[in-house]
């Protein structure tokens, strides 16, 4: 059974996108809720190829992931339920082709190089991200990458934002693990403590 406070997040993005905008900014990128984004960003686009693909999934308004993904030569498919801030990635950010889109929903058909879920499948109930995952895992072609965050244990959590519940699930780790091995990918950072994960397709063997 879906939780309320999951069922308000879509309608919290959108109804908040201009708080949103501005409390997750470019000034933020250093590291917001303790995590050093800048070092997961590279750690995630290394050995990709220079202008590799990426699909960023609950993108936002584009900032600060897929703007510093554009800065650094790749290409960006941003992805977000809220017409708001695909609006605001739009204007700000054209050098990307971002769309409007329910990571619940079925991806597009292409693959990517890389595909990031960065605070945002977390925002699902631990039984939709059992479907949604294994969906994104299957956008990672040969060679690429799959980065999201994650809990630390299975369950729901609510925390805050500006005064209105904002709601948190998770998976067990060896539930995601399970689920990135089922999908034939290695897993390269463990999320069970740092709250990242990070998991790799390998390349096609040549016959």
């Amino acid at each position: 059974m879906s939780h309320p406070a999951a069922d308000r997040i879509v309608g919290l993005y959108e109804d908040r996108a201009a708080d949103w905008i501005r409390d997750r900014g470019a000034a933020l990128f250093a590291g917001q809720g303790g995590l050093d984004e800048a070092k997961w960003l590279d750690r995630f686009v290394a050995a990709l190829p220079p202008g590799a693909s990426i699909l960023d999934v609950g993108c936002g308004s584009g900032w600060p992931m897929g703007a510093a993904l554009l800065e650094r030569g790749f290409r960006v498919v941003g992805r977000d339920s809220s017409p708001a801030l695909i609006a605001h990635a739009r204007e700000t950010l054209p050098a990307g082709v971002w769309e409007i889109a329910d990571m619940r929903d079925p991806p597009p058909g292409d693959l990517f190089d890389g595909v990031l879920a960065w605070h945002s499948l977390f925002h699902l109930t631990p039984e939709a991200q059992r479907r949604v995952l294994p969906a994104l895992a299957n956008q990672v072609g040969p060679g690429g990458r799959l980065m999201f965050t994650s809990g630390p244990a299975h369950g729901e959590t609510l925390g805050e934002w500006r005064g209105e519940p904002l709601y948190h699930g998770s998976l067990d780790p060896a539930d995601y693990r399970a689920l990135l091995v089922e999908a034939g990918l290695s897993v390269e950072g463990d999320g069970a403590e740092t709250g990242v994960w990070l998991a790799r397709r390998a390349f096609l063997s040549a016959k």
